[in-house]
């Protein structure tokens, strides 16, 4: 007992010394001394018990440390302290830093490098058995829903269904599982792949095109593509958001065409173009307008509703227990109000929470709400999760008539939802007034949140305080009411100064366009494709920058406000030009984005042009 306990000591005395004393910078004297004294009397405890202890690799390896720590606090302390000239204190502290190397750098760098051909070691071994165990476990395949081949790009278009709302890398493996059992993939050679997921009217590409062969196993492609993959389940939603997914697939053609390009990505791929936007007239090119919008005389204003959604923490989970819904009806508002079954959730808190978004559709849907847009003031993130995941847990739900809109970022625009012959239509209005629902209600003039949020509400105690629980509800309540006041009076506002209403659009961005559209625009704005946008994006540089030092005396200082609304106002290139050789080209003649090479003198010191 005794010998474990005076080599635990001594162990404690070591490591934590020679850590300090070969990793802090600045160590004062009484910490030197300190260190050196318990280093001293720990030396001589070992050497006094060695008998008892017994010499081996363990006892040889703590005395080595002990006298290390010693020589080190006494080496540290004589050049902290010792009046020696220059050239001794600089051959003592090299002589320290050689020493240090030597015992602790080196052997750490030999011993990371070990480490590290280790790891890829077992990295290869990891990767063949996870290869072997992909190809053994069975996993069912996606459902085929469409097979096409598009004459034009020359390439076989699938389209499957994730009928099982599968995740993250459950899905790319039943994706792909499925892809295999088709003719076109199990060709001899390779084949370039591109996956994509849709909805309504956007197509989001979840990887660039990758290279497959008919012996790509499910395995070989997830890591292909595990970095995308990993990009969605980080952002907070399930992919399983989207239930149609599209693979375009190609034949690698050597001579051919071997690099995809893909529109409306995610993510910017770099693409090669070699194009000069000059002038000529011959050359045909399509590109989408913006139009103007006729402004309509008379506006029938949509009806709004909105919904709020409280959660509380249950077993390291935030659950859904409360909605509130409010809606005007013959100019009157009224709201419902559902909470969840307190007895059910403790004893299955998931059929409690169905239940509660059961019990809620079926109260909306006896509205019979025609043309009704609801409203959330956080469907973006918190409120649109639990929504769109309570309504897919609906008896009776179709999921090909569950669609959503979601941005880059994966957060939602707008969910729609046909359930019982009715439709739902759910949209984010924070993306319309980007403010807090107090600040909105303050904005426009009505009455806001009761109080602040009150942290009790988010435990499962609210239940067994009635006063708290009362308080909560009305909380609850008054979030739908004051956001409904909030949109009603801002869509009267709109209507009448603008004739836009708000529940014909998504987002701030799009209700300025609308009115900009209807109000103010006499033309057709074209809309650059990818290839010319990629172009003209080049030119978007900073210019050079020259570094001063601040002096001045009796100056003036002046600001010039607005260049940029001033600038817009000025002539501006709309019109694709076309394609022609740069060496017949008039510059003097031309208006507009041009793509040039530059060549400057050898001897130049300051670049004309920054390179981007």
């Amino acid at each position: 007992m005794f010998k474990v306990f005076l080599i635990t000591f001594l162990v404690a005395i070591a490591l934590p010394s020679v850590i300090v004393l070969i990793t802090s910078k600045l160590l004062n004297n009484l910490a030197l001394l300190t260190i050196l004294s318990i280093n001293i009397i720990s030396l001589v405890l070992m050497v006094f018990n060695i008998q008892s202890i017994g010499w081996n690799i363990y006892t040889f390896s703590l005395i080595f440390i002990l006298i290390n720590n010693i020589f080190l606090s006494l080496l540290r302390f004589s050049i902290e302290n010792l009046f020696f000239n220059n050239t001794i204190k600089e051959i003592l502290i090299k002589f320290l830093s050689i020493y240090i190397k030597i015992l602790y750098i080196y052997p750490n760098y030999i011993l990371r490098r070990v480490f590290t051909i280790g790891n890829e070691i077992l990295n290869i071994f990891n990767n063949r058995v996870n290869n072997v165990l992909y190809n053994l476990l069975v996993v069912e395949p996606l459902k085929l829903l469409n097979k096409q081949y598009d004459e034009k790009n020359k390439n076989t278009i699938f389209t499957f269904e994730n009928n099982q709302l599968l995740d993250h890398k459950n899905l790319f493996a039943s994706l792909f599982t499925a892809l295999t059992l088709e003719a076109e993939f199990l060709k001899i050679g390779k084949k370039i792949m591109i996956v994509s997921i849709s909805t309504e009217d956007r197509t989001f590409y979840i990887h660039k095109n990758i290279i497959v062969d008919e012996n790509t196993s499910v395995y070989n492609y997830l890591e292909k593509i595990k970095n995308n993959i990993q990009t969605f389940y980080e952002s907070g939603y399930p992919i399983s958001t989207f239930n149609i997914l599209q693979v375009k697939l190609w034949d690698y053609d050597y001579k051919g065409r071997k690099k995809i390009s893909t529109n409306n990505s995610i993510y910017k791929f770099k693409r090669s173009f070699h194009t000069s936007c000059l002038n000529n007239k011959n050359t045909n090119i399509n590109l989408n307008v913006i139009k103007p919008l006729k402004k309509p005389k008379n506006i029938n204003k949509i009806t709004i509703a909105t919904i709020d959604i409280e959660t509380i923490e249950f077993n390291n989970y935030q659950l859904p227990i409360s909605i509130s819904f409010s809606y005007i009806f013959n100019n009157e508002m009224f709201t419902i109000f559902k909470l969840i079954d307190y007895n059910l959730l403790l004893k299955n808190p998931n059929q409690a929470v169905k239940l509660l978004w059961l019990n809620f559709m079926e109260e909306i849907n006896k509205l019979n709400l025609q043309r009704c847009v609801i409203f959330s003031h956080n469907l973006g993130s918190f409120d649109g999760y639990f929504l769109f995941k309570g309504v897919l847990e609906l008896p009776e739900i179709d999921i090909s008539k569950v669609n959503s809109i979601i941005d880059d970022l994966h957060r939602f625009i707008s969910i729609d939802i046909t359930w019982k012959d009715s439709k739902f239509i759910f949209k984010d209005s924070f993306r319309i007034f980007p403010v807090s629902l107090q600040e909105l209600c303050k904005l426009f003039g009505v009455d806001g949140k009761l109080h602040v949020y009150n942290p009790l509400f988010n435990k499962i105690s609210l239940f067994e305080n009635n006063i708290l629980l009362n308080q909560f509800i009305q909380y609850s309540k008054q979030d739908s009411i004051s956001l409904l006041n909030a949109l009603t009076k801002a869509q009267d506002i709109y209507i009448k100064e603008h004739k836009v209403d708000i529940a014909t659009i998504w987002s701030t961005s799009t209700l300025s366009l609308k009115i900009f559209r209807q109000n103010f625009l006499d033309i057709n704005i074209p809309i650059l494709t990818n290839e010319l946008d990629n172009i003209i994006r080049l030119s978007y540089i900073g210019g050079s920058t020259d570094y001063y030092y601040k002096y001045g005396e009796n100056l003036k200082h002046y600001d010039v406000n607005s260049l940029y609304p001033k600038a817009m106002c000025n002539p501006m290139p709309i019109e694709f030009l076309g394609e022609v050789d740069g060496t017949k080209v008039e510059l003097n003649n031309v208006f507009g984005f041009a793509e040039a090479k530059i060549t400057t003198p050898n001897n130049i010191q300051i670049p004309l042009l920054p390179l981007k």
